[in-house]
């Protein structure tokens, strides 16, 4: 099934696909061609749109990565193995995008707050919970911004559980990273953290140990990227291997 989702400059064409979690089937609108709407944002520019402008809108959010795919079975897996463990848990997602973890722990019983800082993925978040039949809360926010993670924190009270994919894609990220953790988390929050091995990914754990926690990595393997045929067109699907992170307070 095809459609179309009207983001804050452009109409981006959807496709509708079935994701396999677990035991759970998800169903979902994700971008139908990455190279599409980004070819359609950059004619913008010819209609006077500023290029930071253009630059900030890129629809990366709009498909499923590895990283996501990993988080989401991680969560599946914990419940497979502790019926009942997330019902009830407050569960923050880091860069949502379109929400994947967030959705599936939403269906597993936690009340989830999904976050990011793409002015468009609170539409697909919307149609993609709707889809799935969960409520998901949306916060606007950017986790590099001391003051939005106060403020979150002052919102939402006590997190059990705060969970992100991929979060490491540039460098001044990595250092971000560790403050904004120490931010959200009480003494009782576990961290979840799925990452495909970018460069920054041991500098970004050891500032995080640095601030009061210990981390346990597992090495997981997924679908890769090439799977999806809106990000590298149609080859045969591949395994990619994923950092499993889980962090706690010391």
């Amino acid at each position: 099934m095809s459609g179309s989702l009207q983001g804050a400059r452009v109409a981006y064409r959807v496709r509708r696909i079935d994701e396999q979690v677990g035991a759970l089937t998800l169903t979902l609108d994700i971008i139908a061609s990455i190279d599409e709407a980004l070819d359609d944002l950059v004619a913008l520019g010819q209609h006077g749109v500023d290029p930071a402008e253009i630059l900030r809108l890129t629809p990366y959010f709009g498909t499923l990565w590895p990283s996501g795919r990993g988080l989401a079975r991680w969560l599946a897996a914990l419940v497979a193995e502790r019926p009942g463990c997330l019902a009830g848990q407050v569960v923050l997602e880091l860069g949502c995008g379109l929400g994947l973890p967030s959705l599936v722990a939403a269906r597993l019983g936690a009340r989830v707050i999904a976050s990011d800082c793409h002015p468009d993925v609170p539409t697909f978040l919307a149609r993609n919970a709707a889809l799935t039949g969960v409520t998901i809360e949306y916060r606007a926010l950017d986790w590099r911004a001391p003051a939005e993670l106060v403020a979150l924190r002052e919102q939402l009270g006590a997190l059990d559980l705060v969970i992100g994919s991929d979060l490491l894609y540039e460098a001044d990220l990595a250092g971000a990273l560790g403050p904004a953790l120490d931010a959200l988390c009480g003494p009782d929050t576990r961290v979840l953290l799925a990452d495909p091995g970018r460069p920054h990914l041991q500098v970004a754990v050891h500032a995080i140990e640095a601030r009061g926690f210990t981390s346990r990595v597992e090495i997981a393997a997924v679908p890769s990227g090439q799977a999806d045929p809106a990000v590298h067109g149609e080859r045969r699907a591949e395994l990619q291997e994923l950092f499993m992170l889980e962090l706690r307070r010391c």
